[in-house]
């Protein structure tokens, strides 16, 4: 993979270099196409060609940017409401989205991740944090909670408190909203 890959860079540079050198050579002549040898006619062919790499560079790139949501394991697919014997309670896919607001949902305000039916709901803001997706991870922040925000990561075991920033979270992380527990997986 890294060979086809090196080749097609090089490819790349010798077809922009002698592009280049087209460029250079129609500009500095007269605009008739009379003159053209056959190694400047060679070159138009070969910068065509590379007008139809670009575009095709550009499309793949584009297309990359919209599947770029994460089929790897690691990353979180679902939040799961978790009751006082860790058994599941209610859960909301994340598949396809990028942003979930966590909170009670009120006459004013909608929420993502309405928490209004939970045993701590009085300690739950109507928007107390916000889970969003960026350079392919998903982040937890405290929107200006009352009560805080707290996460335990699951690959150390240790549970830390959500402070200015988002946090990075991945599957198995266990988010803390007042005390009602929210797992990723």
């Amino acid at each position: 993979m890294k060979t086809k890959r090196k080749a097609k860079i090089i490819t790349d540079i010798v077809i922009l270099l002698c592009s280049g050198t087209l460029a250079a050579c129609l500009y500095f002549r007269s605009y008739e196409w009379a003159w053209l040898t056959e190694s400047e006619a060679a070159l138009l062919v070969v910068m065509a060609l590379v007008a139809m790499d670009l575009t095709f560079l550009l499309k793949k790139n584009r297309a990359d940017v919209q599947n770029s949501y994460p089929a790897d394991d690691i990353w979180a697919r679902s939040v799961i409401l978790l009751n006082e014997q860790n058994e599941p309670v209610k859960s909301w896919d994340m598949s396809g989205k990028i942003s979930f607001i966590i909170g009670k949902r009120s006459r004013d305000r909608e929420v993502d991740i309405d928490l209004e039916d939970c045993e701590y709901s009085a300690f739950i803001d109507e928007q107390h944090a916000v889970l969003n997706y960026c350079l392919d991870s998903w982040y937890i922040e405290d929107i200006g909670s009352h009560n805080g925000v707290k996460i335990k990561k699951s690959e150390d075991g240790i549970c830390y408190k959500i402070l200015n920033r988002p946090c990075r979270v991945a599957a198995g992380d266990i988010i803390y909203i007042a005390n009602t527990r929210l797992l990723l997986s």
